[in-house]
């Protein structure tokens, strides 16, 4: 402070002489202090109002600053709430001009995807008569294009799944509009061959192969384009085209108001079928052949069995509409069978025929029982015709009579049912050794075949039952039946008959079982049951034959059995009933007369009567023993020779 005032001392008095002003200077000074004090007690006044008006609105400003917190916090919910429900009209806009936007791409690039289509389609069938290559060329980028079209559409979630059905449905537009053209060309040149009549092999055949390999190339091109085509196709278009006008004769003929249209001659309509291929055999095996053997596509087919597979359906339709008529008539419903198996034989046997591509043929037949309703009322009604059958068989007067001339004579002699029984069951196997299901196999073999087997070894079993009631002491004391009568029946040579009867019949059938398990229809059968029961174990039975009996299937299945391994043990045991009642009837029988020689030896009277009755006890053996020497076999004999031998330690 003491350095500012000596420098202003020194600013205003800077010479001695200049004191003089001192006076001025001093007065000018407390003016100046006057005005500053007077300045300062303005400031001080200014200082303490502006001090309190600011102390006094402190309080409203921070009240003011809490409302606007509070509404600021109001305004930012309800601005956050807002952009949930609702966008400014201006964004909403742009949005929508921007989906816009985006249609208009889609729908100006599927404009650019038809263009191409149509571009595509017209080329091709411009081209399709006259260079065939180039359109099928044409077709094949249309494929291309439709698989690129759908694998973009897939990975776009199906975006686009309305383009890919329109474009599948031109391609396959134009495949048909490609073979439409083609196929036109095609008839007419079978028109100048003089197709459906028996083609000459004189007439030129340069335009029909020409045309047949336009169809030929063209459908086995297009097929290897196709995306995941791995087979060649079941049917040739051209043959399919050359059975149109056979199929259309065939339902002028059978499928109308004609005289030739009868539900009880099916043989009518395979016949036409048959003949209608006999008469183009030759056309087939010679010009058709050749144009296949030559082409790259078709080299290893066989033209008739293309014309015979493109026909069939003729034969397919027929059916389906005459089984449905006929099967509620029993005789009607087993001719139809009958005449379509014949059918299925003479294509087998005499062409060779199965579809391409398949080794075995089912045949029109298996059309028939792949339905179950079908094949149940077939069964139905081939198993009543062979009950009926067996009826017969077991109650004719003959049923039971030895057939002495109908095997060797070292041979046992069967009974005239068990020879008729055989033929039977033979006919019933020939009747479904065509099918080719398994289970329809099985199927008649144990409703029909076992079932009648069962029955006729319940008979013999039931004769063996009452010859054994007959002969018991304890039943023929209260059995009722009159002893002379009950002597005719069984006592004697009577008796031996009555069991060589039952012999002879259990003897037949059960060599007839075992010479058919070596069948090779019964040996596929058995090993088709075995294999398909080693997939059940350890149930066995496979469960296609859990709604079947299966009580005479074999119950160990081995690799050297037979499917007629339980009945045949069945008969067994009842032929080996029937031996043991033999020589028991005929042990009794000669203890009978060694009684009656013992008697003679004691008597000390000669007694016509009981002479008569040794002689005719010795007789009566005798008799016994030749017949028993012609019925039974040779070995069969003398096993029973032996164990009467052994009986009497002999």
């Amino acid at each position: 402070m003491g350095s500012v005032i000596t420098e202003y001392i020194n600013e205003k008095l800077p010479r001695v002489d200049a004191l003089g002003d001192l006076d001025n200077i001093i007065s000018s000074l407390e003016d100046q202090q006057a005005a500053l004090n007077t300045q300062i007690q303005d400031i001080q006044t200014k200082i303490a109002s502006e001090r309190d008006a600011l102390f006094s609105s402190s309080d409203a400003i921070v009240k003011r600053a809490a409302e606007f917190r509070t509404t600021h916090g109001k305004l930012k919910d309800k601005l956050i709430n807002a952009s949930y429900r609702s966008r400014p009209k201006f964004v909403d806009d742009l949005q929508g001009l921007v989906a816009e936007l985006e249609k208009l791409e889609i729908a100006r690039n599927y404009f650019v995807v038809l263009g191409e289509v149509q571009s595509i389609s017209e080329s091709a069938k411009t081209k399709i008569l006259d260079d065939p290559d180039i359109a099928l060329q044409k077709h094949n980028e249309l494929v291309k294009l439709v698989d690129h079209v759908y694998e973009q559409s897939r990975e776009a979630e199906d975006s686009a799944v309305h383009l890919v059905d329109f474009l599948c449905r031109s391609k396959e537009f134009l495949w048909l509009e490609l073979k439409e053209r083609l196929t036109t060309e095609f008839r007419a040149s079978l028109d100048r061959i003089g197709w459906p009549r028996r083609v000459s092999l004189e007439v030129n055949f340069e335009d029909f192969k020409r045309t047949f390999n336009k169809l030929l190339q063209f459908q086995f091109s297009i097929v290897s384009h196709q995306a995941g085509e791995s087979k060649a196709p079941d049917l040739i278009v051209a043959l399919e085209i050359l059975a149109e006008p056979l199929e259309l004769r065939f339902r002028y003929h059978f499928e109308g108001n004609r005289e030739t249209n009868k539900v009880d001659r099916p043989e009518w309509f395979f016949s036409h079928f048959i003949s209608t291929v006999e008469d183009h055999e030759q056309f087939m095996e010679t010009i058709v052949q050749a144009i296949l053997e030559q082409s790259p596509y078709t080299s290893n087919r066989e033209a008739l069995h293309e014309l015979i597979y493109a026909y069939l359906p003729s034969v397919q339709r027929k059916l389906k509409t005459i089984v449905p008529v006929v099967m509620h008539e029993p005789q009607l419903f087993s001719h139809l069978m009958l005449e379509t198996m014949k059918f299925d034989d003479h294509l087998r046997d005499t062409y060779l025929f199965a579809p391409y591509g398949q080794e075995e043929w089912a045949g029109v037949t298996g059309d028939i029982m792949s339905k179950p309703e079908w094949f149940d009322a077939w069964l139905s009604v081939e198993k009543e015709f062979a009950l009926t059958r067996y009826q017969e068989i077991i109650t004719t007067p003959d049923a039971w009579v030895i057939d002495f001339d109908s095997v060797g004579e070292t041979e046992s002699k069967p009974t005239k049912s068990a020879l008729r029984l055989r033929d039977l069951l033979e006919t019933i196997s020939e009747r479904y050794k065509p099918l080719k299901s398994f289970v329809h196999r099985i199927r008649f073999l144990m409703d029909i075949q076992i079932a009648i087997l069962d029955s006729y070894h319940n008979r013999i079993s039931s004769s063996l039952d009452a010859f054994e009631s007959l002969t018991s002491s304890i039943v023929r004391a209260v059995s009722g039946v009159h002893e002379e009568e009950r002597k005719k029946m069984v006592d004697g040579l009577a008796g031996v008959e009555r069991l060589c009867r039952a012999y002879g019949s259990a003897y037949a059938i059960r060599d007839a079982l075992t010479d058919w398990g070596e069948e090779i229809f019964f040996l596929e059968l058995y090993e088709e049951l075995n294999r398909r029961a080693s997939r059940n174990k350890p149930n066995k039975i496979p469960k296609e034959l859990e709604e079947i009996s299966y009580k005479r299937l074999p119950e160990a299945l081995e690799e050297d059995g037979t499917i007629f391994d339980e009945i045949i043990k069945a008969y067994d045991a009842l032929r080996t009933r029937a031996e043991n009642l033999i020589i028991k009837h005929l042990s009794r029988e000669v203890q009978k007369a060694y009684k009656s020689d013992s008697v003679f030896r004691q008597s000390v009277k000669s007694k016509d009567g009981l002479v008569a009755d040794l002689f005719n006890s010795s007789a009566s053996i005798a008799e016994m023993i030749a017949f028993l020497s012609k019925a039974l076999s040779q070995t069969s004999f003398t096993r029973v020779s032996r164990a009467l031998y052994r009986s009497f330690n002999i």
